[in-house]
């Protein structure tokens, strides 16, 4: 008894194509297709960069009208200018970058130590509190930004600089913890054993021998950390009230006016924000592999 089966039109140009088609056409037709997609996916995902580079730069009469212009026709800083000069931008950057870079400062040397210490020590309950210390992250700021305003408030933390590091690292360290045990479990005890053998001290077998290799760990940290206190907006909400105080998140808020949006200033404090995200990527990228290659990964 014989079965006959109806192929579809797709599979028939799958089947025609793979028979009648040279490796070399396959080759070259599967090259352009994959620059195809890498094309569009950048194109979808750099649209909304284009259009806050673009606006950032408009003039307001520009910005609202109906015709629509690849490029402004009378480019102008002036939304820039106006940020400096019009608005507390400048106090508003300043408190971020102090915070967030507080943040990555406590967040890896505090996830570096316990992650080492997880790896490299024996305790009774040592898995179940490493695995606890990630199932913390998992509770959303709000339902911690409550509790920790009522404790900041009670210790004098609230509108500082010690306040808002410490509530960012707090909501960074478990992650940043779990990372770093994880990348400690890639680096062999037998390294720094022959560290110890020549006389070093478990400090400095950590120092010279540990941390090199766990590089992309502390890189990777070191970017998350930044990240979380960046673009903070709850704790930040609660815990900085003075207008001294308020990071970028909080302070935008301002541009939104009760009649209107002042898309102008929000394009060009949006370019701003992204600019510090983007430099420490793009630095800290050749450390990263650096570090890679120091692990033997690379």
């Amino acid at each position: 008894m014989s079965y006959t089966t109806s192929k579809s039109p797709i599979e028939r140009i799958i089947d025609y194509y793979v028979r009648n088609v040279s490796h070399t056409t396959q080759r070259r037709l599967s090259t352009w297709v994959f620059r195809f997609l890498v094309g569009a996916t950048v194109i979808v995902v750099g649209f909304p960069t284009y259009v806050m580079l673009k606006a950032s730069i408009q003039p307001e009469l520009e910005l609202f009208s109906n015709t629509f212009l690849f490029l402004p026709r009378n480019p102008t800083l002036a939304n820039f200018a106006g940020l400096f000069t019009e608005t507390s931008f400048a106090r508003f950057y300043l408190n971020s970058i102090v915070a967030a870079l507080g943040t990555m400062v406590i967040s890896v040397v505090s996830a570096t130590l316990a992650g080492y210490s997880l790896t490299r020590f024996s305790f009774p309950g040592k898995k179940r509190l490493a695995q606890s210390v990630l199932f913390s992250y998992m509770f959303p700021p709000l339902l911690l930004a409550l509790p920790m305003f009522m404790i900041w408030r009670d210790l004098q933390l609230l509108n500082s600089y010690p306040g808002i590091i410490l509530a960012h690292s707090a909501h960074a360290l478990p992650f940043d913890i779990w990372l770093m045990w994880k990348f400690f479990q890639t680096v062999p005890i037998s390294y720094e054993e022959s560290a110890w053998i020549y006389g070093a001290s478990r400090l400095r077998a950590m120092r010279d021998v540990a941390i090199p290799m766990a590089l992309p760990g502390i890189i990777a940290v070191s970017i998350f950390s930044f990240a979380i206190s960046w673009s903070d907006f709850t704790f930040a909400n609660l815990l900085l009230t003075q207008e001294s105080m308020k990071t970028l998140p909080i302070g935008m808020l301002g541009f939104i006016e009760q009649q209107a949006v002042n898309w102008g200033l929000i394009m060009s404090a949006s370019v701003m924000m992204a600019l510090p995200a983007f430099l420490l990527v793009y630095f800290l990228q050749s450390y990263l592999l650096r570090g890679f290659s120091v692990g033997g990964l690379g």
